[in-house]
């Protein structure tokens, strides 16, 4: 497989699909070039599923809310599924990233992608559900799964369609 070398200080090794669809890879300075290939030639089912998917045209983005209509909504769902799991954030935060949907602090603040905009209510009902279980567990261990989907039953649904689409608002 025909891959670009960057060899850097770094001490990870990394692998990146461009946007033209060329395999990049990332490796520590002194790493030898046999465990680069071995690497990419583990990584093959990987590295066609995303050439594949940028081969495939992009689909424009729907939104299913405004900015202030989402924030709206996050509140009221909070407010519902607070009372109802029993937990409290101490505040909620709006915010534009390219990673998450949502995040819980240690300070209990919840953070939610503005992205969400282009998901359907049911995922962002989702979303809010999940970040208010990690109000009471911080990792995503048995007992947070069974108390995620206690609330709300469609999680793997939900989990398999926010896989599938792009956290980054343009």
């Amino acid at each position: 497989m025909n891959y670009t070398l960057i060899r850097s200080r770094k001490r990870t090794l990394s692998l990146q699909v461009n946007a033209q669809g060329q395999l990049i890879a990332r490796a520590p300075l002194y790493m030898p070039k046999f465990m680069v290939d071995h690497f990419v030639k583990a990584k093959s089912t990987w590295i066609s599923k995303r050439q594949k998917e940028l081969k495939q045209p992009v689909a424009p983005k729907v939104a299913h809310f405004s900015e202030s209509s989402l924030q709206v909504f996050i509140q009221s769902e909070v407010a519902k599924y607070s009372a109802l799991m029993g937990l409290t954030p101490s505040g909620l935060r709006y915010t534009h990233v390219h990673s998450y949907w949502g995040t819980c602090a240690p300070s209990r603040l919840l953070s939610f992608n503005m992205a969400l905009i282009y998901t359907p209510k049911e995922a962002v009902s989702y979303v809010v559900v999940h970040e208010l279980a990690h109000l009471r567990w911080r990792g995503h261990g048995l007992r947070f799964w069974a108390l995620v989907k206690k609330y709300f039953p469609a999680t793997p649904s939900m989990r398999k369609l926010l896989r599938h689409l792009p956290y980054v608002v343009s």
